[in-house]
């Protein structure tokens, strides 16, 4: 996003559970970055096929139906996707295997008129809710993104809270949607009518369709789909804590910090246990934790996500990253704008009033091998400016940072597909 930017273009939980799955999604990498994000291109494999049930009972599938209404730089742009979960697909047209998918689509395009494309994540819903029972909220905001090339979609922007479709800088207008009951027929005259449309294919994934478990190997030049979107949530601290946010603050008061271990207990002991804790602007610490995005985004108010009732989303401002192979060039060297940094970014927040609300999608969220990003320690930036690290325990895989005493910021993943992502 630049001049005019285009619009394409860290943390705790209640569980060990959900510790770990937090750690494994919102991980921000250091030195000790574990999870290396990226992808293959296949050639001419495509869509999946319908499914293939030769025994009554064989289909263990739930069915339903998403709707979502937008307008695209003032355009009606609607989508009506039959999701199927836990259902039997041929992996690749050759008919040559038969597996159990989790979720199909996972991720659907369309291409606009303009060449843009512009790609829903279906909320998932495989557990009967639908609006219609109540289970699914009435504000559902499902996961949209903007890409300026359907044909190259190496970087583009997510609309990761409802501040995005109020920005200046928005092409889309978000007017509702909704889940409801589908049927295995539905799902299969969908995936025969409208699966096509789809502009998403494994080969812009770089998913190998015969077998998801096969990770690809870097070469100069490559390049996949960016789905691996990134930002940052800053909320304000509460008055009644910043006294004790203040006493851990580094003695050389850098603006942007990690907390260290007796920071981090003492701020789960005062904001995350009490039955009444002080609130972050108007919501509970917790609230900001339990985003499961993958259910839907969260929102300014809660109530928005499915099952995680309670969860907001703060002000979320988009991140840059250094960690993506659509920014290498044709030779393995890493380009100059990144090794003139004392450490490339793994996420550089932008605080901008315009770009509130987005997310920038640059990186990738499958693995790809032997990157010329191996065994490079990284930084987390916000605008432009590192996070101080001294009161560090693991490098910078934090759930969240501070910004002096006045703000806590969140970090913020979204993903758009992984390796087992299904058309």
């Amino acid at each position: 996003m630049r001049s005019k930017p285009r619009l394409l273009g860290w943390f705790g939980m209640k569980t060990i559970a959900a510790w770990l799955s937090a750690i494994i999604i919102l991980v921000f990498g250091a030195g000790l970055v574990l999870v290396i994000r990226e992808f293959r291109a296949l050639g001419s494999l495509s869509f999946t096929k319908s499914v293939e049930v030769t025994t009554p009972g064989q289909d263990r599938g739930y069915y339903y139906r998403f709707k979502a209404s937008l307008a695209y730089k003032g355009e009606p742009l609607d989508f009506d996707i039959v999701v199927g979960c836990n259902v039997r697909i041929t992996t690749y047209k050759d008919n040559d295997r038969t597996v159990e998918i989790g979720l199909i689509p996972t991720i659907y395009g369309l291409k606009m008129k303009d060449g843009h494309g512009i790609v829903v994540r279906p909320p998932q819903a495989c557990n009967g809710e639908t609006t219609e029972n109540g289970k699914v909220p009435k504000t559902l905001l499902p996961l949209i993104a903007t890409f300026e090339s359907a044909d190259q979609p190496w970087s583009g922007v997510a609309y990761a809270s409802d501040d995005a479709y109020d920005s200046p800088l928005s092409e889309l207008k978000f007017f509702g949607a909704t889940i409801s009951k589908a049927t295995r027929e539905e799902w299969q005259e969908w995936r025969q009518n409208e699966a096509p449309k789809n502009f998403v294919t494994y080969a812009l994934l770089g998913i190998n369709a015969k077998n998801h478990w096969d990770a690809p190997y870097w070469k100069p030049g490559y390049r996949v789909m960016a789905t691996d979107c990134l930002a940052g949530s800053r909320v304000k601290i509460p008055d009644s804590l910043r006294d004790m946010i203040n006493g851990f603050w580094p003695a050389d008061r850098p603006t942007y910090w990690y907390p260290g271990g007796d920071a981090g207990r003492e701020l789960w002991r005062t904001a995350y246990h009490p039955k009444k804790p002080p609130l972050f602007e108007g919501n509970r610490f917790k609230d900001y934790l339990d985003n499961g995005w993958r259910n839907g985004l969260s929102r300014r108010a809660p109530g928005a996500v499915i099952f995680f009732r309670n969860s907001v989303s703060g002000e979320v401002y988009p991140a840059r990253t250094d960690h993506s192979i659509n920014k290498l060039g044709d030779d393995p060297d890493l380009p100059t704008e990144m090794t003139a940094k004392r450490k490339p970014s793994w996420s550089d927040i932008e605080i901008k009033p315009e770009l509130r609300g987005f997310a920038f999608c640059e990186g990738t969220a499958v693995t790809i091998w032997r990157t010329p990003f191996q065994n490079i320690r990284y930084a987390n930036r916000v605008n432009g400016e590192e996070i101080n690290e001294q009161q560090a325990i693991w490098g910078t895989n934090f759930f969240y940072a501070f910004e002096r005493d006045e703000y806590v910021i969140f970090a913020r993943q979204y993903g758009l597909a992984d390796s087992f992502a299904a058309l």
